[in-house]
């Protein structure tokens, strides 16, 4: 699968950011960032970009870029490399298709986020997964909520 231009770009964008925060942490010849995945807002009108940066070791940092891929909203170093980045598609419908036996109506998950007590961190987004009388919210963890807390999270 090949990756746009502004994707590319969002990588260098993400891949430059972290190195410049992080000088001697890691070989900086090592690290490489993968593309961006879109994260949508669900309280307000508006989306972001989340880039894994990783070495030979595994994930070691995310960035997180504005809805237009340019500017840098946060940077965050991921202390264990052996972390997942994010959980797969299959993983996240398994997870629903388990807590929900019965419902069979399942569709494409995407990611989103609003601060709530389910997904505290902006980086580490929740999978919202449609069915036809409403919608799951899976963590990156594979939790399944049906609802998520009224809050401001983190």
């Amino acid at each position: 699968m090949s990756h746009s231009s502004s994707d590319s770009k969002m990588s260098i964008t993400a891949l430059e950011a972290f190195r410049a925060r992080y000088p001697g942490l890691f070989s900086l010849e090592g690290l490489i960032a993968g593309p961006p995945v879109r994260v949508d807002r669900l309280d307000r009108p508006s989306a972001y970009y989340i880039v894994p940066i990783r070495d030979a070791a595994g994930l070691r940092g995310i960035v997180q870029l504005d809805d237009q891929g340019v500017s840098i909203e946060s940077i965050a170093e991921i202390r264990d490399p052996s972390t997942v980045f994010l959980a797969t598609k299959n993983a996240v419908l398994n997870a629903v298709r388990t807590a929900f036996p019965n419902r069979q109506d399942w569709h494409t998950p995407f990611l989103a986020w609003r601060p709530c007590r389910e997904s505290l961190n902006s980086m580490r987004p929740f999978w919202v997964v449609p069915h036809a009388k409403g919608q799951a919210y899976v963590t990156q963890d594979c939790e399944v909520f049906e609802l998520l807390t009224a809050g401001r999270g983190g």
